[in-house]
């Protein structure tokens, strides 16, 4: 149940309409209105709602900074009597006491004194729905609330990380660069229309590879692509690998736009209600063969036949075959690893590990999620990182620790490699993993405390590796540390030469990373 805070009891349509929201499955928080708040367009973050924006990782209020230099602003949804108003909402603390506070945008032309409004979340945007109308809530196909419940993400209460502030993490240029493989490929483009374009992806003749990420465009996303198509615009080309054998073609970038498609024709979806759609597509499929039902709003025949032949440009990629993985085939050639890499790392980019995880998904890089929300780990590094920079500190420590003495700079190119190396080690090879991970950061946490690794709220990436493998070398020749111990062995790290003159610039180039490691192999093994 909701924590209601308020100035009276509901009225019987009220609660009606809130149980159809709960019932529903959404966690949502109560706004009651009055005049003074509409009049000076100041409207209190109660527990309630604070405590909601903090649930749903939408707004932490207790990180902000008082005053209205720190004003955040964030999507809103209104909806009010059948009317939708996309805006947006300040959210911020005062100046002098640091009241918590928030105000959407034009908020006071939809509410009225004495009115409720349910404040709940959806996909990342504050939604304020009117409970106090004298009619129920119309939750029917096509409606607005319709929309938006059908796309909401139902994430529990129980189960959604609490969202703090990110852990800077220490820069970790190199001076020295690695010399780009040369690859053979040739391609050519290829104009399809999209209907023939979604035939070939429900027949599998053109497939998404393994490391490709997953589906996440939102509704409104979705909704604008095939908007553009309708109205003629131009859109980004679709790349393509094809494999000599099969002759199927792999998404390798393009992915977003080809499923948008397929799914659009399927009757997966209906065009977005929303004001950022020509209002005659509103709410559209794509055919009364494919709506929910005889009554479903339908595209109008001119503009379903103009999405079907629109044309897509595609650059159909031909690697040479000799580039394939030995283990893993055409899937894995090298040429169309190293396209999907620039093709993200411009535009929204992937960060290395999220790249990584895309391409070398399996059991080690499960292992690395699952590592990542060990208590121990969590507490030294802090709150989960959105980009997965906590799980490329974890996947450094295991790469040094394993192959510190291979190591040649650039980090970035040496994971890489290291981990394509293990991407399916077997579950004995994972436990001794776990087992010694799990180990070393109670260890260092019951010693040392949480902040061991950080200074002035950024994590030392070259203090946590030198830490890290040199303890785990030691534990590795039978070397048995106690608290006081280890706190000794870190001091003396702390203060030796080597280790001081590789952690003052380029942390990792090569010699400063084994130069590092080195001292602190010597000095934790005693």
């Amino acid at each position: 149940m909701v924590n209601v805070m308020g100035t009276r009891d509901l009225t019987e349509n009220e609660l009606k309409n809130r149980e159809s929201l709960e019932d529903f499955g959404i966690s949502l928080s109560l706004l009651f209105v009055t005049n003074t708040g509409l009049t000076k367009k100041i409207l209190d973050a109660t527990e309630s709602i604070s405590d909601l924006l903090k649930k749903k990782q939408v707004h932490n209020f207790d990180l902000q900074k008082n005053g209205p230099d720190n004003k955040i602003m964030l999507p809103c949804i209104i909806l009010s009597e059948n009317k939708r108003e996309e805006t947006k909402v300040s959210l911020y603390r005062a100046a002098t006491r640091g009241d918590k506070r928030f105000w959407p945008g034009r908020f006071s032309e939809f509410a009225v004194d004495g009115q409720v409004f349910a404040l709940f979340i959806a996909n990342n945007s504050l939604v304020l729905l009117n409970l106090s109308s004298e009619k129920l809530l119309d939750m029917s196909e096509g409606s607005f609330l319709w929309e938006i419940l059908e796309n909401i993400d139902l994430v529990q209460d129980s189960e959604a990380e609490i969202l703090e502030e990110e852990t800077n993490v220490e820069d970790g240029t190199s001076s020295e660069i690695e010399i780009p493989s040369r690859f053979e490929v040739s391609s050519y483009g290829w104009d399809s229309d999209v209907e023939g374009l979604v035939k070939r992806l429900n027949r599998e003749d053109i497939k998404l590879p393994g490391f490709q990420r997953g589906f996440v465009w939102s509704l409104t996303e979705q909704s604008r692509f095939i908007e553009s198509l309708i109205l003629g615009l131009p859109v980004p080309n679709i790349f393509l690998a094809k494999d000599n054998d099969s002759k199927t073609l792999n998404i390798i970038d393009g992915q977003q736009r080809l499923k948008t498609l397929q799914r659009y024709l399927a009757g997966e979806f209906s065009i977005s209600n929303s004001k950022k759609i020509h209002e005659d597509l509103r709410g559209c499929y794509f055919s009364l063969e494919v709506a929910k039902s005889a009554k479903s709003k339908v595209l109008e025949d001119e503009d379903a036949r103009t999405l079907s032949d629109s044309i897509l440009h595609s650059i159909v990629i031909r690697p040479d075959p000799t580039s394939d993985s030995l283990e893993y085939g055409y899937e894995y050639n090298n040429a169309v690893i190293q396209i999907f890499r620039r093709l993200n790392t411009s535009g929204k980019a992937l960060q290395p590990q999220e790249v990584r995880s895309c391409i070398f998904y399996g059991s080690f890089d499960n292992l690395l999620h699952s590592l990542n929300k060990d208590n121990s780990w969590r507490s030294l590094f802090g709150e989960k990182h959105s980009r997965y920079k906590d799980v490329e500190t974890i996947l450094r420590f295991l790469a040094l620790y394993d192959s510190y003495e291979s190591y040649k700079a650039p980090m970035p190119s040496f994971l890489d490699k290291y981990m394509e190396a293990n991407r399916n080690l077997n579950n004995l090879e994972l436990q001794k993993i776990r087992d010694l991970f799990e180990l070393i950061m109670s260890d260092l946490v019951n010693a040392c405390g949480t902040s061991i690794f950080k200074t002035a709220g950024t994590f030392l990436l070259s203090k946590f590796d030198a830490v890290t493998v040199g303890y785990a070398k030691a534990i590795d020749s039978g070397v048995r540390l106690n608290k006081s111990e280890v706190i000794e062995r870190i001091s003396m790290l702390l203060s030796d030469e080597e280790y001081i003159e590789s952690t003052a610039e380029f942390i990792n180039d090569t010699g400063n990373v084994t130069k590092r490691i080195n001292a602190a192999i010597r000095i934790f093994k005693g």
